[in-house]
């Protein structure tokens, strides 16, 4: 059904930012996931590397903005109000201000994509 789809999506995304994530920092996934457990932002992760995070995480971000525009989820005026929020709140997301999952809310009405529940 839609939902189940829509949730492997979001789970696909996910699974693709953490790769994002430790390709920009050279760890494994389990690193990763060890260190954010024991309450360490990605900005502490990172150290010297975290400008090069942030790059690489607005860039896959942004096209991920331009996917859902190309497919028609995504007005592009609503893909350029994303992308100047897009530096701001990945940085926030990494220096641990914003949780992973709320750095991009208002991708759809409630920040729940298409319908808003």
């Amino acid at each position: 059904d839609a939902r189940s789809a829509g949730k492997a999506a979001h789970e696909a995304a996910k699974a693709e930012r953490v790769k994002v994530i430790t390709d920009a920092l050279g760890i494994d996934a389990a690193t990763l996931e060890a260190k954010r457990k024991a309450g360490q932002s990605l900005a502490a992760i990172a150290g010297d590397k975290k400008d090069a995070l942030i790059a690489a995480l607005v860039a896959f971000e942004s096209k991920q903005i331009d996917a859902a525009v190309a497919s028609g989820k995504l007005s592009a005026e609503r893909a350029t109000a994303l992308k100047s929020k897009l530096t701001a709140g990945i940085t926030a997301m990494v220096n641990n201000e914003a949780k992973i999952d709320n750095a991009f809310k208002g991708f759809g009405k409630k920040g729940h994509g298409r319908g808003g529940r």
